[in-house]
């Protein structure tokens, strides 16, 4: 006599099976939804092995399981992103400028933790050798360094034209470095 034999007399009712079925859906893991019903996992095994009905509902569970998971890890990796643009400092803590005046904008990953994103991946990536295994790795360092080109500053000259009798401001192109006097 198998296992699966023994189990014949016990014939579980409707509501058992769903309940059953619910909590594959909440846990993805029979060992798990058979130990909060106080179920033998060889009983839902063998009811699967007989109740073609019944295994369909437990195919279906188990992937509407790991959608909903799915949804939980792209749900998380939106929450933690992979990161977050904030404005360029120098050391000073005053904003970097680029060329046209604007903020420095960097993308800033320290919050992120790529073990958290590591982990609910490997349990969304079913392997067929054993539990997955991610390797994510996620750079925490701001670059937070000047730009390439800084920004030119320009001074207001006036400007004789013979045409007009008023003074036309225009700019000149300023060279030097901040801080430099020009005589």
């Amino acid at each position: 006599m198998t296992d699966l034999t023994m189990h014949v007399a016990a014939e579980p009712s409707p509501d058992l099976k769903r309940t059953f079925l619910e909590r594959l859906v909440e846990t993805g893991n029979v060992m798990v939804a058979c130990a909060q019903l106080g179920l033998p996992r060889t009983s839902v095994y063998y009811w699967k092995h007989r109740d073609a009905d019944f295994q369909r509902a437990w195919d279906l569970a188990m992937q509407v399981h790991q959608e909903q998971l799915t949804q939980d890890v792209v749900d998380t990796a939106r929450e933690l992103g992979l990161g977050r643009w904030v404005r360029a400092t120098d050391e000073n803590g005053e904003p970097l400028l680029d060329e046209d005046f604007e903020p420095v904008m960097v993308l800033d990953v320290s919050h992120v933790d790529a073990r958290i994103l590591s982990k609910l991946i490997d349990k969304r990536v079913p392997s067929v050798d054993g539990p997955a295994t991610t390797n994510l790795n996620v750079s925490t360092t701001v670059n937070n360094e000047l730009p390439a080109r800084k920004p030119r500053l320009v001074r207001p000259t006036p400007v004789q034209t013979a045409s007009t009798a008023e003074d036309v401001v225009d700019a000149e192109l300023v060279t030097e470095e901040p801080g430099g006097h020009d005589g």
